[in-house]
């Protein structure tokens, strides 16, 4: 029989301290033997304490599901830098959550309305059709004959968000990456905050319809009087998911096609809206017979400065000329800072470890049209690797706030991309 999951705060943080003690034990017995292990020995040891860490995490955040499960999955899309090992285990993690039955619905409309769903709709099917990631979706008619998805949250979701950060800080501030997972956890909760609060992805969609100027993208309309802050309620756009597109085998011509209008989305509201809609999930984009692409689920937007904005295409100009000293007063000026380098030292540092992400980074951006292949997945597989090493180098435990979901989207539309098998036109989009 499966445990049952602790839901006391109490409860939930004894859980979180057991595993807090097994990682720091792990991790304080690593460093005493250290001094007496060779370069390699010592090498070994630390690729397993990073696998052992993640096991005990994973194990713990398994127990506790909730929002605390979810952060653990953000944060394994976000931190490239993490090690495999912990970022496979997080990733593994799965946000179950059982289905809301017709009682908890009626329930729920109730709280929010004082109506049951029958008495707001002509049609609500109590049967959900698509699962988000803290709620799930329904389709409705309304009196006026329109077509319908309202999207109801999990119960008791929102009070368990700065709980949950807690535990999560408790569990990581021991691990070796600690500088690294807590910077990754402050940008993420704040990003969760907003998403389980429903009148901020109503807004955040409503913006973002007015904002946007990108014709072939349709961006559903919000019904605000069916909407509260744990029901959103908007109109039902056509279209297939990418899964059921790409089981019709569409042709090239049509794969490169639906990737070049993310891109561009990418581009556009980067440059134009100094914002993002920072969820690269398959399950947020509708392909239409027409050749539009439909866009969903706005609970995850990110804005960005525009400092960031401004400086994003001088990084990427100085990898493009391979000028080391640009490359890292770049970073300085983005918030990432490498202190204590001399100028021979900060060429070491660029040619081992920033040359190799620089070389791998600009590449779509040289070849102008990419194509990013399926088949043996060969430049996301490259761009792990790279990561990977990365996460043992130190002095990158600081990872500026923007970057987070700025590398989330990017690099999630790549694996979408690899996934279409797609080429896609990048030439001169990131130059000044």
């Amino acid at each position: 029989m499966a445990k049952s999951v602790p839901t006391g705060k109490l409860a939930r943080s004894r859980l979180a301290s057991g595993a807090v003690l097994k990682a720091g034990g792990k991790h304080l017995s690593h460093i005493a033997r250290r001094p007496f292990m060779s370069s390699e020995s010592c090498m070994e040891e630390k690729t397993l304490l990073d696998q052992q860490t993640a096991e005990i995490l994973f194990n713990a955040l398994s127990q506790l599901r909730g929002t605390a499960l979810k952060l653990a999955q953000m944060l394994s899309m976000d931190s490239h830098y993490l090690p495999e090992p912990m970022r496979k285990q997080l990733a593994w993690s799965c946000h179950q959550v059982t289905p809301l039955g017709r009682p908890l619905i009626r329930k729920l409309f109730l709280q929010e309305f004082n109506r049951a769903p029958e008495k707001i709709f002509t049609e609500f099917d109590t049967q959900a059709f698509a699962a988000a990631s803290l709620g799930q979706v329904h389709r409705a008619k309304s009196r006026e004959g329109e077509e319908l998805a309202v999207k109801l949250q999990y119960p008791g979701i929102d009070i368990t968000i700065d709980s949950d950060l807690q535990i999560m800080r408790m569990l990581v501030k021991r691990t070796a990456h600690a500088d690294l997972l807590l910077s990754s956890l402050d940008e993420i909760s704040q990003r969760l905050n907003e998403e389980v609060d429903y009148h901020q992805e109503a807004d955040n969609t409503e913006w973002f319809s007015s904002a946007l100027q990108l014709a072939p993208i349709r961006i559903p309309e919000v019904r605000r009087d069916y909407s509260s802050k744990r029901i959103i309620t908007t109109t039902r756009l056509v279209g297939e998911h990418m899964d059921q597109w790409l089981s019709c085998n569409p042709s090239q011509a049509e794969r490169n096609h639906f990737a070049q209008i993310l891109y561009d989305l990418f581009v556009n509201s980067f440059y134009g809206l100094n914002a993002l809609h920072a969820d690269p999930n398959p399950g947020n984009y509708l392909f239409a017979e027409d050749g539009t692409l439909g866009l969903i689920d706005f609970g995850c937007v990110r804005h960005f400065s525009a400092d960031f904005v401004a400086l994003m295409p001088q990084l990427l100009n100085a990898y493009l000329e391979q000028d080391a000293s640009a490359v890292l007063h770049y970073y300085k000026k983005l918030g990432m800072v490498v202190e204590g380098l001399d100028a021979g030292q900060q060429q070491d540092f660029y040619e081992a470890l920033l040359k190799p992400f620089g070389d791998w980074l600009t590449k779509p951006f040289k070849a102008g049209r990419f194509y990013f292949a399926k088949r043996d997945s060969a430049y996301m597989k490259e761009g792990v690797e790279i990561f990977a090493k990365l996460s043992q180098i130190k002095k990158i435990d600081t990872i500026a706030n923007e970057f987070i979901y700025f590398d989330r989207t990017l690099f999630g539309l790549y694996q979408i991309f690899e996934r279409m098998e797609a080429e896609v036109n990048m030439e001169h989009q990131w130059l000044i």
